[in-house]
């Protein structure tokens, strides 16, 4: 009997889940679904209760299958949910339509299969050449004959300046979703967020549902926030001419042109970054590494404003808050955070050669996760890193992995046991982080675990 085991509950590891459920034949398969947290099909981003947490994606775009991509919007009409195909549904509604999935597959899975959920952790790992040993918290040990890592967001690493005492302080949050962000900070308190990206604006939405009344300060090196949605553009692919292209300057002056033409069409630049879109790790996986390295020096913070936007419900609110002042987004580089006397966190940053400062009751983290997984804290990683069965890729943005998420250890051969998908192959693929993504990488796993590749 095949053994499989799954490292890591959220959206991943779910949807890989199910895929291999509903795809494993007739063979005798054993699947084993460990996660440390309760909520299994959830995840950190479909964990919130909020009902003002979005989706950045309308519901017709987010199904849980890349051959029924419409099964989302299906669901909601099924439970009489009052969202139209367009609408950017909570994302704790996301969170229940994952664990129903999940348990419809595994209410339907035939007999020779075995599936287990396991409430514990991931402790360390011993690999050979067709084998592998898990070693879980408790002091359980699964025997498997492949290993998926389905790692999803952790935790981001902590600002980079001198002095890291105030990491200590009892209002510095490392953890947007901690519980203490929302017990411990007053009304009253102003905040300093650090980041200006997707993370900030969940944070700031659930202030103004509050009705905070201390001033928010949103703080990043280039001052942007995400771009808004506006639905209806389209642009037909032009893939076929960018495939020749090996430099980013080449790249960005064909997109470029591509994004007049379709101004002058009626359409906008949202079409054709998104026509993109089916195309990006094919040509992320086409450039040079030096390539790469200046696209995420000079131009991966603009990429990603212009990518991953926001509901034209949240920019609404962000726009009235930061023209009553509830919100200031600054842009410039942090120098130091100190704690004074009275508590207060005091921030020096320099924007364009200008030191400035600013002081804070509370300081929340929101610079993104970290990608390095060799700083990563997790025992886990921390062994498997130590042990050589996991490296990073050659632009520390997550494991060295093959596109067909078959993991490549120390030795620089792809392993037979390991592999991984999502988050972890932003390195490999870039574009790998959201779910129209997953869910395709996850039906491709399932069929190369099953040995039933195309």
């Amino acid at each position: 009997m095949k053994k499989i085991t799954i490292i890591g509950g959220g959206a991943s590891g779910t949807l890989l889940a199910v895929n291999l459920l509903k795809n494993a034949g007739d063979a005798p398969l054993a699947i084993n679904l460990v996660e440390k947290r309760s909520a299994v099909g959830r995840g950190v981003a479909y964990s919130t209760t909020a009902g003002v947490h979005l989706l950045n994606v309308p519901a017709a775009k987010m199904g849980a299958f890349s051959n029924d991509i419409g099964n989302f919007y299906q669901w909601l009409t099924e439970k009489d949910l009052p969202y139209d195909d367009h609408a950017f549904v909570p994302r704790k509604i996301y969170g229940n339509y994952l664990r129903e999935t999940l348990e419809q597959a595994i209410a339907n899975k035939p007999k020779n299969i075995q599936f287990n959920i396991i409430d514990d952790e991931a402790v360390d790992m011993s690999v050979d050449d067709s084998q592998s040993q898990v070693i879980l918290k408790s002091g359980e040990i699964l025997v498997s004959d492949k290993v998926v890592l389905a790692f999803g967001n952790s935790l981001p690493p902590h600002p980079n300046v001198e002095n890291m005492d105030f990491t200590l302080a009892p209002k510095y949050f490392r953890d947007q979703w901690s519980p203490e962000v929302y017990t411990k900070i007053e009304k009253s308190d102003s905040v300093l967020i650090i980041g200006t990206g997707l993370s900030m604006v969940d944070l700031t939405m659930h202030y103004h549902a509050v009705g905070h009344g201390g001033k928010i300060k949103a703080l990043s090196t280039r001052g942007l926030l995400p771009a808004v949605h506006s639905l209806g553009h389209t642009y037909p692919s032009f893939y076929d001419e960018l495939k020749p292209m090996t430099r980013i300057t080449d790249l960005l002056k064909a997109v470029r042109r591509h994004i007049k033409k379709a101004e002058s069409e009626g359409s906008n630049w949202r079409g054709v970054i998104d026509s993109l879109r089916p195309h990006t790790p094919q040509i992320w996986l086409d450039l040079p590494i030096a390539e790469k390295r200046y696209f995420m020096q000079h131009l991966s913070r603009y990429w990603n404003v212009a990518r991953h936007r926001v509901p034209m419900e949240a920019a609404v609110i962000l726009d009235e808050m930061q023209a009553d002042g509830r919100l200031e987004v600054l842009k410039g580089r942090l120098q130091k955070i100190e704690v004074n006397p009275s508590g207060k966190f005091e921030t020096v940053f320099k924007t364009d050669g200008t030191e400035n400062s600013m002081e804070t009751d509370a300081i929340i983290n929101c610079i993104g996760s970290q990608s390095n997984f060799e700083k990563l804290e997790s025992p886990l990683v921390k062994s498997m890193v130590a042990r050589g069965h996991i490296r990073n890729d050659e632009l520390n943005l997550g494991i060295a992995a093959l596109p067909n998420g078959r993991i490549i250890g120390k030795t620089g051969a792809p392993s037979n046991v390991l592999l991984t998908l999502g988050t972890a192959l932003k390195g490999t693929l870039w574009e790998t982080t959201a779910i129209p993504e997953i869910r395709t990488q996850a039906q491709a796993l399932a069929l190369q675990l099953l040995d039933k590749e195309s």
